[in-house]
């Protein structure tokens, strides 16, 4: 990881060297994610948004300002209230990998 500045202060931001094992624990985390939406009913409550899923920030390789990168997807239901009430299990599986990603809501389609 890299200390970054942004405007709203310092961050931690993963690297290069670290977007295997990222993308390696986001499939996971997608794969637990889906099964714990089947396991509530596979509903699809909520508005229809896009873009849903697990981030993390990532400065690529020379570059200064680092980004959001999401490494898990949640394209299997559209509504965000079903996305959102099955998240748990996954996120604490990526904190248990030590990874600090964030829950993304995404936007209204």
């Amino acid at each position: 990881m890299k200390i970054c500045n942004t405007y709203n202060g310092t961050i931690e931001a993963y690297t290069p060297t670290e977007l295997e094992s990222l993308k390696t624990h986001g499939t996971i985390a997608g794969n637990i994610w889906h099964e714990q939406w089947q396991y509530q009913g596979a509903q699809d409550l909520g508005t229809c948004t896009g873009g849903k899923g697990f981030r993390v920030w990532y400065v690529a390789k020379g570059k200064r300002k680092p980004q959001e990168l999401t490494i898990t997807r949640c394209d299997w239901v559209q509504g965000n209230l079903s996305a959102q009430r099955s998240k748990d299990n996954a996120l604490a599986y990526l904190e248990s990998k030590g990874i600090k990603a964030q829950y993304y809501d995404g936007w209204m389609d």
